[in-house]
């Protein structure tokens, strides 16, 4: 009970948007919405195709905002992939949305989903796309021996999610420190300049960045493009944080999906 309850406030602090999410069920239209349970895990999931035969599949993994897969409705993407023959996957991390908070490990989030997507659809094609939050989860799993990605799409992606309180709030910065100090653990797995030295399966990764983010900047996307251990390209597109679909969209969809298809 304690143990829950130190969770939860430690969720309040670190991560407040989790807990900020309207539904809204007409933007679900058509979407087959289901749940992957994962140990004490309910993860919601949103799954569609408009074909009989797609290209492939693409899981997209939400940024940090109380929309949480609600990102990729409203904003496009979505409907983006679907135009272009993809299914398309999206899901509510473990806190977020329509997932019920369980703990942090939100690369075991990607981990079920990715895992039940993949037996569930045996011989497709299986690439990932995550933006802000998502990407670096996605570079995180990218590095499991058994991950399910050809390839992977990271936007806006920090170098390490220390740069993320340092800019936004330093008092959680110092706390995160001290923690760090305590437990050195606490951080192991969120420093990504370090993760995608180490993808594993993955052949070819993209990196998106904006001229105008002075969160995710473009000198963090070309120290993971430098690092990253498979053939990686970057692609720079005008715009504020999570804007380069919606300032791009023809630019941008030409590029992901090149990329994907190997055009």
């Amino acid at each position: 009970m304690l143990k829950n309850k130190i969770r939860v406030l430690t969720l309040k602090l670190l991560l407040p948007r989790g807990r900020q999410y309207q539904h809204e069920a007409g933007i679900e239209v058509r979407w087959n919405k289901y749940f992957v349970k994962s140990g004490e895990k309910n993860l919601c999931v949103l799954q569609r195709s408009v074909l009989d035969s797609a290209k492939g599949i693409i899981i997209l993994s939400h940024s940090y905002l109380a929309e949480a897969k609600k990102f990729y409705l409203t904003r496009g993407h979505a409907q983006m992939y679907l135009d272009q023959g993809f299914e398309v996957v999206i899901f509510d991390f473990n806190g977020f949305g329509e997932s019920p908070f369980v703990d942090f490990d939100y690369c075991g989030d990607l981990t079920a989903v990715a895992d039940f997507i993949q037996k569930s659809n045996p011989g497709k094609p299986v690439f990932g796309h995550g933006v802000s939050f998502g990407a670096s989860h996605t570079i995180t799993y990218g590095t499991a021996a058994d991950n399910v990605f050809q390839r992977i799409i990271i936007e806006n992606c920090l170098d390490s999610n220390l740069s993320y309180y340092r800019k936004r709030n330093i008092k959680l910065h110092f706390m995160m420190l001290s923690l760090m100090k305590i437990f050195p653990a606490v951080n192991k797995d969120h420093n990504y300049i370090n993760g995608i030295k180490n993808l594993k399966n993955i052949k070819r990764a993209l990196f998106i960045y904006n001229t105008d983010d002075d969160l995710t900047t473009i000198k963090m996307g070309e120290q993971l493009c430098e690092a990253c251990n498979v053939t990686a390209s970057m692609e720079i597109f005008s715009g504020q944080h999570l804007q380069a679909f919606q300032k791009n969209p023809d630019k941008y969809t030409e590029k992901v999906i090149s990329f994907l298809l190997n055009i």
